[in-house]
C-alpha cells in the first residue's frame, strides 16, 4: 500500500511539473468555412488569465473567478475594439479534458471572425496548437489513454453513422476497461496458486477481442473493393445502381472504361472504397492495354473483389483468365495479409444480365471459387440485398453499446502477441513448478497489455 501511495505521489508530481512546462495553447477547433458557430479552445495554467485580458463580459469582471461549467456572455475585444460578441465556457482543471483550465470560447463562425479572435488570443500570450495536440496534453496529464486517444482521432475521419458509434464507445472506456481487465486476471495469474480458471478467463478475453478487429479495422480503414470483370458485363451499371445515380459511362461497346473511378459507400455501416475498373481482356490498343494494366494495380490494392460474369454469354477464355488472375491475387492477398484478414470472404461472385435466357455455365464458377454465384440484374436493380449481404457477413454489424472493439493494427499486433505467447508457455502457466519462468510469461503478459493502453508498438 506504501508503495502505491508513494508512486502516486510522484505521478501528480510529474503531471504538476508538466503543467508548469507547457504554455499555454489556443486552437482553432472548428474547420475553417462559412459556418453558423465557431469554437476556439484556450488550454494551460494560464488560460484563464489570457482570455481575460481580451474578454469584457457581462456580470464578471474577471474570469478567474468564474464557477466551473458555467457560461458567460459577453465581447471579445482588441485594444477597446469589439470583435465579436461570444460565449465563453469556463472548465477548470479538475473537471476539465486537457487536466488544465480551459476556456471555450463560441463565437460567430465566419472565417474573418475566427482568425481575429484567435490571433488576440495569441496576442495576449497563448501558442497557437493544432486541435490535436489538445488530445496530447490530454493523454499526458493522464486524463485518457493512448486507446481512447486513437479513437477520438480516428473519429475526425470516419465514414458511417455506425463507426462513429463504436469509436465513441471506445473513446467512453470500452476497450480501454477490457485491457484493464486483463491487466487485472494477469495479476490474479500471479498471485493464485490455482491458475487454471485465470488463464482460462485471460485467453477467452483475448480471443473475443481478436475477434472483433476485421469489423473494428474495416469501420477505420474502408475496405478497397474491385469491381472486376471483361468488357461489356455490366460493371458501370452495377456501380450505378450501388450509387443510385448516373456516374459512370454506360456503353454498349467493349472496352469503354479506359481509366478507374473510385467512390465511397457504406453496407450496413460498413465503409467501402468501391473502384470500377477497366475490363481484363487482350488487346492491341496501347490506351486499353494501359488501363488494363491499371487494372491489375488496383487489384493489389484490393480488400474485397466483386467479379462480374455475363448470365447472357458463354463462359470464355477471357473469364477463365479473370478466375487465373484472381487465384493469384487471392494468394498473394492471404500470404501478407493480418490472420484476422486471412480468412475473410474476399471475392463474390456475381452473374449479371439474369433478366436475359441463361446461357453461361455458372457451375464452372462456382467449382473455380467454391462459392455459389450471386444472381444480379443491374438493369432492373435486382439481387443487391444478397449481395450487400455476402460483403458485410464477415462481419457482427449488429453492435451492442459499449463492446469492446478492436480497431487498428497496433492494438491487434500487440493482443495477437499476448495470445501466441499464452499459447506457447500455457503448460508453465497452470502448473504450480517452474515459477520463475511462469513469473517472466506473466510479466511479458503485463508488458504487452500495458503497451497497448500506454500506445508503444
Amino acid at each position: 500500500m506504501l508503495v502505491a501511495i508513494i508512486a502516486l505521489e510522484m505521478r501528480n508530481e510529474r503531471k504538476v511539473d508538466n503543467l508548469k512546462e507547457q504554455k499555454t495553447v489556443v486552437s482553432l477547433v472548428t474547420p475553417l468555412g462559412e459556418g453558423g458557430i465557431g469554437k476556439i479552445i484556450v488550454s494551460g495554467l494560464d488560460a484563464l488569465s489570457i482570455v481575460n485580458k481580451a474578454f469584457q463580459g457581462k456580470g464578471i469582471a474577471d474570469l478567474r473567478e468564474a464557477t466551473s461549467h458555467k457560461l458567460y456572455y459577453g465581447y471579445i475585444q482588441d485594444r477597446g475594439q469589439k470583435i465579436d460578441e461570444v460565449i465563453v465556457t469556463i472548465i477548470k482543471q479538475e473537471d476539465s479534458f486537457t487536466g488544465e483550465d480551459v476556456v471555450e470560447v463560441n463565437c460567430h463562425g465566419g472565417i474573418r471572425v475566427l482568425m481575429r479572435i484567435h490571433e488576440c488570443l495569441q496576442s495576449a500570450g497563448a501558442v497557437d496548437a493544432p486541435w490535436n495536440a489538445l488530445l496530447t496534453r490530454s493523454f499526458a496529464n493522464g486524463r485518457i489513454d493512448f486507446v481512447q486517444k486513437e479513437a477520438i482521432q480516428e473519429i475526425i475521419e470516419i465514414r458511417t453513422r455506425l463507426g462513429a458509434k463504436v469509436l465513441l464507445d471506445q473513446y467512453n472506456g470500452a476497450l480501454s476497461g477490457a485491457l484493464k481487465r486483463g491487466l487485472e486476471i494477469i495479476e490474479e495469474i500471479r498471485h493464485f496458486f490455482s491458475k487454471d480458471a485465470f488463464v482460462s478467463t485471460l485467453t477467452n478475453l483475448i480471443r473475443e477481442l481478436l475477434e472483433t478487429a476485421s469489423f473494428g479495422m474495416a469501420l477505420t480503414t474502408p475496405q478497397v473493393l474491385v469491381i472486376l470483370g471483361k468488357p461489356n458485363v455490366g460493371k458501370s451499371t452495377i456501380i450505378n445502381a450501388i450509387l443510385g445515380e448516373e456516374r459512370m459511362l454506360v456503353h454498349h461497346e467493349p472496352g469503354t472504361t479506359r481509366d478507374y473511378v473510385s467512390e465511397f459507400i457504406s453496407v450496413e455501416g460498413i465503409p467501402f472504397e468501391l473502384v470500377d475498373t477497366a475490363g481484363i481482356r487482350t488487346t492491341t490498343d496501347k490506351l486499353e492495354a494501359m488501363s488494363i494494366e491499371m487494372t491489375q494495380e488496383q487489384l493489389q490494392r484490393a480488400d474485397k473483389v466483386i467479379v462480374v460474369f455475363d448470365n447472357a454469354r458463354p463462359f470464355d477464355k477471357e473469364d477463365d483468365e479473370i478466375l487465373r488472375t484472381l487465384h493469384a491475387w487471392l494468394m498473394s492477398k492471404t500470404s501478407g495479409a493480418l490472420p484476422q484478414k486471412a480468412h475473410t470472404y474476399a471475392i463474390i461472385p456475381v452473374v449479371n444480365k439474369c433478366d436475359l435466357p441463361a446461357i453461361l455455365d455458372k457451375r464452372r464458377i462456382e467449382s473455380a471459387l467454391q462459392r455459389p454465384v450471386c444472381a444480379l440484374s443491374a438493369l432492373n436493380k435486382d439481387g443487391f440485398d444478397e449481395m450487400n449481404k455476402r460483403l458485410t457477413e464477415e462481419f457482427d454489424t449488429v453492435y451492442k453499446p459499449m463492446r469492446p472493439v478492436v480497431f487498428n493494427t497496433r492494438q491487434y499486433q500487440l493482443l495477437a502477441k499476448a495470445n501466441s505467447f499464452i499459447e506457447k508457455n500455457m503448460g508453465c502457466l497452470i502448473t504450480r513448478q517452474r515459477t520463475g519462468e511462469a513469473l517472466h510469461v506473466i510479466d511479458a503478459l503485463k508488458k504487452t497489455f500495458t503497451a497497448c493502453l500506454e500506445g508503444q508498438e
